[in-house]
């Protein structure tokens, strides 16, 4: 598989899902703006997608955005699960792909993701977090979150 079919199986998902895609990623706008980032890995020809908001009201500086997650799993199966579909180097069939991938982001993205639509809702978020340690001092103080 090519990366360029990669990115049209996930680019038919997102697309249903509402997102707009633009350059090398996805947008969602809201009142923040979702996005989500194919990312090549340094090692081979695996891919991470990454996903996260940015908040108009804080300027990005040097971040592609304010809040950053990785679809991933703690679950060993599914997360190896997440790396062989994202994997260009191996053999699946790309319908087993996109069924694969489109159940995966709809999971990871459909729950919280797509359910957050504005500052109020992404702070309620944050605040069940155990930590916030990689969350931008800039967004902690917009929030007022302890520092």
């Amino acid at each position: 598989m090519e990366k360029r079919e990669l990115i049209n199986i996930i680019d038919k998902i997102l697309i249903r899902l509402g997102f707009i895609k633009e350059n090398n990623h996805w947008i969602f706008f809201d009142d923040i703006i979702k996005i989500v980032y194919l990312k090549k890995s340094n090692f081979g020809n695996v891919f991470f997608i990454d996903y996260g908001y940015i908040l108009n009201s804080v300027p990005l500086e040097n971040l592609n955005m304010h809040i950053f997650n990785r679809i991933s799993s703690s679950d060993v199966t599914e997360n190896a699960r997440i790396n062989e579909l994202l994997n260009i180097g191996n053999d699946i069939p790309n319908g087993d792909r996109l069924a694969g991938l489109e159940m995966v982001l709809n999971e990871k993205l459909g729950k919280n993701f797509l359910l957050i639509k504005s500052e109020d809702d992404l702070l309620c978020e944050l605040k069940k977090r155990k930590h916030l340690n990689d969350i931008p001092l800039s967004v902690k103080k917009h929030f007022n979150l302890e520092l």
